[in-house]
């Protein structure tokens, strides 16, 4: 689920993307996340900027510091952790949430990346029901 309510100009942002194709990969070292990379045309704001997620999270991170030369990506969170890098806590944008039903799915697919790599993606829009 989408939060704008949290986030309005990644979600604007990132919607504009779609759909994404990439290598989803884990990043073994920063806890439970899996993460592909992504290129904003725009520039994605900070917005009510976290270094905790939990189970569900869908987050976007930046390399705040670098600007127009920062690397980007999109994370799904499957247990909760302190966003970080190489340099220290890292804040990120929490702009969407995947229901708590779902968990143990995204749980199995980070694990499978952990062990085995990377694996292809392709990410786009689901029209929400009436």
């Amino acid at each position: 689920m989408l939060r704008s309510d949290l986030a309005p100009e990644t979600v604007k942002a990132l919607v504009a993307m779609l759909p994404i194709e990439a290598t989803v990969y884990h990043s073994r070292w920063s806890g439970r996340e899996i993460n592909f990379p992504v290129h904003s045309a725009t520039g994605i704001p900070r917005e009510r900027q976290t270094s905790t997620v939990n189970a569900g999270d869908v987050i976007y991170w930046k390399e705040w510091e670098l600007g127009d030369a920062a690397q980007e990506a999109v994370a799904v969170y499957y247990g909760p952790e302190v966003t970080r890098d190489h340099r220290g806590y890292l804040p990120v944008n929490v702009f969407a949430r995947i229901p708590q039903a779902e968990w143990p799915e995204i749980e199995k697919v980070g694990l499978r990346i952990w062990r085995e790599g990377g694996e292809g993606v392709t990410v786009s829009a689901i029209p929400e029901e009436a």
